[in-house]
């Protein structure tokens, strides 16, 4: 019977082969211990009905223990190393990897290794336990956190930016300062980057498909994100399994800003896209043939109706500009012109007369000369 229930747990589940993977937990849950400290080491996975017999690993090496729980009372230097263990039905767990510490003050954690999303706790933990306050949590050597008495501190979702080196100091007859233990949190799944079917502007009327594209870098047993879709601060789709929205007929109220959010299933990670912009453009009917007739016609008569007038101003000038040269002579102008000329007639006649007279002196004058001569 047990052989049959071995097979079954063999059989592909939704593609997936092959059997659960053991996992260790501890109590207390710290994987840094004092000296003369006891911790247990419990094995979770599934056994062979009627045998409960656990195998436990150190370093890699066999131990004698076949329990699924690994005590370890009075804990020393050597009791520290890499644990795993191996149900009858389950593969080899994770490595946990114990460290048995001799010192006053010790910072403990749960796992130095998380997953995005996951919670850590730290204790500022004193030798036999005894009294601390002033208690300060630092990341990669600046405090983050104090208490005036000591408590546990947890981060309940971390992320990247929970990396880094950590330690503790507090007070008892002195101040006190612990080693420092290195936290990895690895990324779960990057941010998402929201795409559309079609590029931006669109008309009015088409098919648009807006994608939140992300992809989970480490893969856990039943790990599913869900997806929700955002337009400014209004909500077009709330979470779930589906990474797509459809907007079946894009009109212009359409237009703006859209985002998306990419989440764990139980919310404790959650990751927002940049905005992506949307254009809906509404299309212009096409012109009917009569518009375009009517359209000439009225430039056509618009440009003779220009043409005339053109000519007509021209030719209106033109007269104007003659008149002008015109002097018009009134009665009294005339007179004046009048005695004008007959004032010029009479200095004509005078000099003329004076040219006669002066004619016979000069050869008078002239004849004089010869005769001197």
């Amino acid at each position: 019977m047990w052989f049959l229930t071995v097979l079954l747990l063999w059989v592909p589940v939704d593609g997936q082969v092959g059997p659960t993977k053991a996992v260790i937990t501890l109590q207390p849950p710290w994987v840094r211990v004092f000296q003369e400290e006891t911790v247990t080491l419990q094995c979770m996975g599934p056994h062979v009905p009627g045998n409960s017999a656990t195998q436990w690993f150190l370093n890699g090496t066999a131990t004698q223990t076949s329990i699924p729980s690994y005590s370890i009372i009075s804990a020393g230097v050597n009791d520290s190393g890499e644990y795993r263990c191996q149900t009858g039905l389950s593969v080899l767990s994770d490595p946990v990897q114990l460290e048995v510490h001799r010192d006053w003050l010790l910072l403990q954690v749960s796992s130095r290794v998380f997953m995005e999303g996951e919670p850590l706790t730290l204790r500022c933990h004193a030798w036999k336990d005894k009294l601390v306050y002033n208690v300060f949590y630092y990341q990669n050597g600046k405090a983050f956190r104090s208490f005036h008495w000591n408590s546990d501190l947890t981060i309940l979702n971390t992320n990247i930016s929970h990396n880094g080196i950590y330690h503790c100091s507090g007070k008892g007859r002195h101040r006190y300062t612990s080693a420092g233990v290195s936290v990895t949190v690895k990324e779960l799944f990057p941010a998402p980057v929201l795409s559309a079917s079609v590029t931006s502007p669109l008309l009015e009327g088409n098919l648009v498909t807006l994608s939140c594209e992300t992809k989970l870098i480490l893969q856990r047993p039943g790990l599913q994100l869900s997806f929700a879709f955002y337009m400014s601060s209004k909500t077009l789709q709330g979470r779930n399994t589906s990474s797509e929205y459809q907007i079946s007929a894009a009109r212009r109220e359409d237009s703006g800003f859209y985002w998306c959010e990419a989440a764990t299933e139980d919310g404790n990670l959650l990751k927002r896209s940049p905005e992506l912009e949307l254009q809906v453009l509404v299309p212009q009917s096409p012109t009917p043939v009569w518009f375009h007739v009517l359209f000439y016609m009225v430039v056509g008569i618009m440009f003779l109706v220009d043409t005339v007038l053109y000519v007509t101003i021209c030719k209106e000038l033109k007269r104007q500009k003659k008149w002008n040269l015109e002097i018009p002579l009134d009665s009294g102008h005339e007179k004046k012109v009048t005695s004008d000329l007959q004032k010029h007639r009479h200095l004509e006649k005078a000099l003329k007369r004076q040219e006669q007279e002066k004619q016979p002196r000069d050869r008078v004058y002239r004849k004089a000369l010869r005769e001197a001569k």
